[in-house]
């Protein structure tokens, strides 16, 4: 059963823009050989099934999909007399929708290159690169079929300092929006820094990148991505900066040809992400997140990872979430339905982290159609439950601290351990302890921000800016917690150094000498008079705890106590060499300190560490260091019972709701997920906001009122099962 909650019954969302009041997006991404079989009715009958308010059509720049009249705009291969894109647009807006004209400018063809060499990017011997979305038609022979039906040309990838970007896609936006009633665009793989910073596949030889580059000062282009070299820096800055002038020049042109006409770029929710995003979202209306799916290997909660980046430097902008209705895998199969249990859970946790939803379907004529009746019944349900969406701020108060460029360095020299490993063992304990938190961007350390949290986590080889060290380090003097593991905050941006003092007072230890070598099977000494220390709760009938790969030499100042000792590396086989020798050390590899607010330093990779082996003792470190910080403080959602749950909890204008995404799965790290896993009862305890009062409690999954009790200004009550995606709302008087 599911109640049809009216949009009168809470608050909502007051924006002017339309773009700040569509929730639910749709996308039919055409082939070139649509046209020949394109049922414009069926996809008008399933937008209304599914109620999308907003859709995204194949327009132009790569191939056209309207009888285009620029020169050297190539039209779709199997267009004949059509005009496609004038026919969905036509149909989408007689039932209501908004539209964005999808434009593709990061490859052409071999005509236009034949034309226009120097649009392209260029390699030292002047031949035209093919990287990105061009790279399997030239990699792959068996995509050049010399059938008379073939559609995979070899492409070549464009260049942003070229006239294609500066000049020729201006030029199709404008016939664009001159024959159509568009409300915007949106580009497919643009801007090209969005997944991961700039790299030597970025340098480019064509007469204008050269010109741009000479006027900055050079006569070479560096020959390695050094991040000391000061000639490595200049060129990320000199993409970075090219990029965002094409950004700015295509977001100004559009507001030129139709003032409330937005412009969509494709980013990607990607930790390693080399836009400058304080820049970069001046430029944006909304933003988009380009996950649509999760690789070999990855945990079912990337998709939620992808999800707080991308709240993360939204600065309160809606962020659309894609998902890709077909799976990703190694290859990933284009025509292949995601499983139902995939597939929602997939787009729950998208939804649970705060963004909106978006379904992507690769080409109009359906090979595959076991997807439609999962989006039309989920989306239905958002539709259902739009005002308790509508999210005004994240209530969480623990956050780790994202390092973009931490990232960079691991993708420029190979950091052990890995930034990627220290992040996910973080995540992935946060979930198992179903703590609620954000992501704080590194740039976005500021006073006024991180006061609103009591706990902030620095994950292993997090690199900060000396001026956030600082903040960080006022921030634990007024109270905070602060929980830090190996290297974390010693290197600024580009990985050089701090000097000794500014780091040493953020945990109260010093840095004594370079990390040693890889460590292999080497443990930690609970030593008799540490077993009653909270950071140590649990640990009573063991001696020892595993330890990890990596160490900080560092030792403790003044005021600065430490716990567990250093067993160093033995053998792990034959039997009879596994014994430790020495059997202990005077090194400490936990360091404490409480000075008004509470720090504790890991000397290990411990986070890094967790996500390698998954051990219990080093995820109990973990939570146990993080709850010390917090003064034992309660969470503003406590979340008791069986399972695996992501839980997050959000504020409306006059309701709060909890999230609850069941991640209860045998294939949260292999995927796909082909069944769902109900998980029982859970009993709640959330915190109200100061001046409030609960008038209301329910499940948005059931649509059934929940029976609470308040007391000493917080709710208690009890969800009796979590299948999929359970939301409670709790409707608010202030």
């Amino acid at each position: 059963m599911r109640v049809n909650f009216q949009k009168g019954e809470v608050g909502t969302l007051s924006g002017n823009a339309w773009f700040e009041r569509v929730m639910r997006w749709g996308q039919v991404n055409l082939k070139e050989d649509d046209p020949q079989t394109l049922d414009v009715d069926f996809w008008v009958h399933y937008w209304q099934r599914a109620k999308v308010q907003g859709v995204t059509i194949n327009a132009g720049v790569g191939v056209a999909y309207y009888p285009t009249q620029i020169p050297f705009h190539r039209r779709a291969k199997f267009l004949g007399d059509r005009d496609v894109f004038g026919e969905l647009v036509e149909a989408a807006r007689k039932i209501g929708l908004y539209v964005l004209a999808r434009l593709d400018p990061n490859w052409g063809h071999e005509e236009l290159y034949k034309v226009h060499p120097d649009w392209f990017l260029t390699d030292a011997e002047g031949k035209p690169r093919q990287r990105g979305q061009a790279v399997p038609t030239a990699s792959e022979p068996q995509f050049l079929s010399a059938t008379p039906f073939a559609q995979h040309d070899v492409l070549y990838s464009t260049c942003w300092n070229s006239p294609l970007h500066r000049e020729f896609v201006p030029a199709v936006m404008t016939e664009i929006m001159e024959r159509y009633d568009v409300d915007g665009f949106f580009t497919n793989g643009w801007p090209p820094i969005n997944w991961h910073p700039p790299d030597l596949t970025m340098v480019c030889y064509c007469p204008h990148c050269q010109e741009k580059w000479r006027n900055r000062g050079h006569n070479r282009y560096p020959d390695k991505p050094d991040p000391s070299d000061p000639l490595w820096r200049d060129f990320v800055l000199f993409v970075q900066e090219s990029v965002e002038e094409v950004q700015a020049l295509w977001r100004d042109h559009t507001k030129r040809l139709k003032p409330d006409a937005i412009f969509v770029w494709n980013s990607h929710g990607s930790l390693s992400t080399g836009l400058r995003w304080e820049r970069f979202i001046q430029l944006a209306d909304l933003l988009n997140d380009d996950s649509q799916g999760r690789r070999v290997g990855e945990p079912l909660w990337v998709s939620g990872r992808c999800g707080k980046v991308m709240m993360a430097v939204s600065e309160k902008k809606p962020v659309l979430r894609i998902v890709g209705v077909w799976q990703v895998g190694e290859p990933p199969m284009r025509h292949t339905a995601k499983p139902d249990a995939e597939l929602r859970l997939f787009f729950a946790e998208a939804i649970a982290n705060g963004q909106r939803a978006w379904w992507h379907v690769l080409g109009a004529e359906l090979y595959d159609r076991r997807w439609l009746d999962t989006i039309a019944d989920y989306f239905n349900w958002l539709a259902e439950i739009e005002p308790y969406l509508q999210n005004v701020e994240s209530l969480a108060d623990v956050a780790i601290v994202w390092s973009p460029q931490t990232f960079w360095l691991s993708s420029w020299t190979q950091m052990n351990p890995s930034p990627m490993e220290a992040f996910n063992g973080w995540y992935q304990a946060l979930l198992e302890g179903r703590i609620p938190f954000d992501l704080l961007p590194e740039w976005k350390l500021t006073t006024d921000v991180v006061n609103r949290y009591r706990v902030l986590i620095l994950p292993s080889q997090t690199c900060l800016r000396e001026e956030s060290i600082q903040v960080l380090t006022k921030f634990v003097a007024n109270g905070g917690g602060l929980v830090g593991c190996f290297e974390a905050g010693t290197k600024d941006l580009w990985g050089e150094l701090h000097s000794g003092e500014v780091w040493s007072r953020l945990f109260g230890v010093r840095r004594v000498s370079e990390p040693p070598p890889r460590l292999r099977h080497c443990y930690m000494r609970i030593e008799s008079n540490e077993c009653e220390h909270p950071i140590l709760s649990g640990f009573g009938d063991t001696n020892v705890l595993p330890g990890a790969s990596y160490l900080s030499r560092v030792e403790a100042l003044e005021r600065t106590q430490t716990l567990l000792t250093f067993i160093p590396t033995y053998p792990v086989h034959p039997p009879e060499k596994v014994y430790p020798d020495p059997k202990r050390t005077d090194v400490p590899l936990v360091f404490y300190r409480e000075q008004n607010g509470r720090t504790v330093y890991f000397a290990m990779d411990i986070d890094a560490a967790f996500w390698r082996s998954r051990l219990p003792d080093h995820k109990r470190l973990l939570l146990n260091a993080l709850n010390w910080v917090r003064k034992n403080e309660p969470l503003p959602v406590t979340v008791k019972g069986p399972g695996l749950l992501d839980v997050t909890v959000w504020r409306q204008v006059n309701s709060l709701t909890v999230h609850l995404v069941n991640l209860t799965t045998p294939n949260l790290f292999g995927g796909p997920v082909t069944e769902i896993v109900p998980v029982g009862e859970q009993r709640i305890r959330l915190r109200l906001p100061e001046g409030t009062s609960a008038v209301k409690v329910r499940s948005l999954r059931t649509g059934s009122e929940i029976q609470a009790i308040a007391q000493d200004g917080e709710l208690l009550f009890t969800v009796p099962q979590v299948v999929d995606h359970e939301i409670v709302a709790v409707d608010i008087r202030t």
